[in-house]
């Protein structure tokens, strides 16, 4: 079964002279809001936390790696009864996770962010991943203001019963779940849950699908019939009764000799070490609305991305258009790029690397994560510039070495105009 369950947002309590442990100096900035449903109306008693990381690190699908947390770190704030939140001492320059759950099994789950005035799209599983909104705070910023639109989550609530009808009380008991999508396909999830004390249980599912639950405890099971749940429908009052499972009959025990274990082949190195550097270097995506062809590599910096790219006799990726960027977005995800704008708006070269004039822009005129300055136009007397794709916000941001968002940019896009899948290289055209 698909999940989208948020990681559970713990924080720890804050020992005795933690603030021995700062070294430099800080300004603090506060986040405050509300929570609202999808109606406009507040939510109360939903809890709000934010962690505050420093230093280099790296988000990706395990979360974030070489994490430095902030201490001591911004207490939560509970929603009073206007859904009104705020978060006081958080540090800043900081890079964040947001999250408006106060527990892995939430009713809510986060539907849309706006900051700043800014409305972000939100995607379930990157937050997942995440486990909370990233978002930037530099250290001028004196105040944020934030609104969390939240939606109640699909679930099937049920009871189990005995096969007397007793309800089953406080057992941990097997869940197993299997979806049949509405738009086609399948899944299954299984675990573990904790009835009580009248037998009662949740379980959250995040798809218009038909789904079938099934109850196992000491040998005994329980299945319900196929429920379907449509885009954002719930189910309350399934009842699950217990029945004996029959156990087959042991089978005797034969002694048979084993036969030996037939001999493995060789392993060819050479093959696993090309079928490695495959999937490391990726392959190429051809885009139907203007043949031109992308790849995605991994990068530690953006003079890498460069390098990368002239060995593959390509260029680093210049974006003509919106339509162009949104295809890209949704066929590789929105993680951070490098892309080809090197120095890039300064007056007397407008034009990407590749050579393409510049058609169109998106730049982040906003100071979530340091944008650029003047839209675009940079001193001359600082260092060299680069400029990243913000997959979460779709806006470009140049970006220096010193900058926060160097650290959390570990791709960038590739792209060539001629690329022929099968075409013969000039050796095999001569020969």
């Amino acid at each position: 079964m698909k999940r989208s369950n948020f990681n559970t947002i713990t924080f720890f309590i804050v020992c005795l002279g933690v603030f021995l442990l700062f070294s430099y100096n800080s300004n603090a900035s506060i986040i405050s809001g509300e929570v609202v449903d999808e109606n406009g109306d507040p939510v109360p008693e939903l809890m709000v936390s934010v962690r505050s990381y420093k230093g280099n690190f790296i988000p990706d699908r395990h979360g974030i790696r070489g994490r430095q947390p902030v201490f001591p770190p911004p207490q939560p704030s509970n929603t009073d009864a206007t859904g009104t939140f705020i978060i006081k001492n958080i540090t800043a320059p900081t890079v964040n996770l947001l999250t408006s759950f106060s527990e892995r099994n939430s009713d809510y789950e986060i539907r849309g962010i706006k900051i700043q005035g800014i409305d972000f799209n939100i995607h379930r599983h990157q937050l997942m991943m995440l486990g909370g909104f990233p978002f930037g705070i530099e250290e001028e910023t004196d105040k944020i203001n934030v609104k969390i639109t939240v939606q109640r989550r699909m679930h099937i609530r049920g009871q189990v019963l005995n096969e007397d009808g007793s309800p089953l009380r406080n057992v941990n008991v097997s869940i197993r779940t299997k979806s049949r999508y509405v738009n086609g396909g399948s899944g299954s999830g299984s675990g573990g849950t904790t009835l009580d004390g009248e037998g009662r249980f949740t379980e959250y599912v995040d798809d218009a699908a038909y789904y079938t639950i099934t109850i196992e405890y000491q040998g005994q099971s329980a299945e319900s019939p196929e429920i379907l749940l449509e885009e954002g429908q719930r189910l309350d009052g399934l009842t699950l009764t217990l029945k004996g499972v029959k156990q087959a009959p042991p089978k005797p025990n034969i002694f048979r000799p084993k036969a030996p274990p037939a001999p493995r082949p060789p392993p060819n190195r050479e093959l696993r070490r090309t079928i490695s550097k495959l999937r490391r270097e990726g392959v190429w995506a051809i885009n139907p609305a203007n043949r031109h062809a992308y790849k995605v590599i991994n990068c530690k910096t953006p003079e890498e991305a460069l390098a990368k790219a002239a060995e593959q006799d390509a260029h680093l990726l210049a974006i003509n258009d919106k339509e162009e960027q949104q295809w890209l977005l949704d066929v590789y995800g929105n993680e951070n790029y490098w892309i080809g704008f090197t120095d890039g708006m300064k007056k007397d070269d407008k034009k990407w690397d590749n050579g393409d004039p510049i058609t169109y822009t998106n730049w982040d005129t906003q100071k979530l994560l340091a944008a650029p300055k003047n839209d675009g136009e940079q001193d001359e007397n600082i260092s060299k510039t680069y400029t990243a794709l913000i997959g979460v916000t779709g806006k470009w941001q140049q970006v220096s070495d010193d900058n926060p968002v160097a650290n959390i940019t570990n791709k960038a896009i590739l792209e060539k105009k001629d690329l022929i899948i099968g075409a013969p290289t000039p050796d095999e055209e001569t020969e």
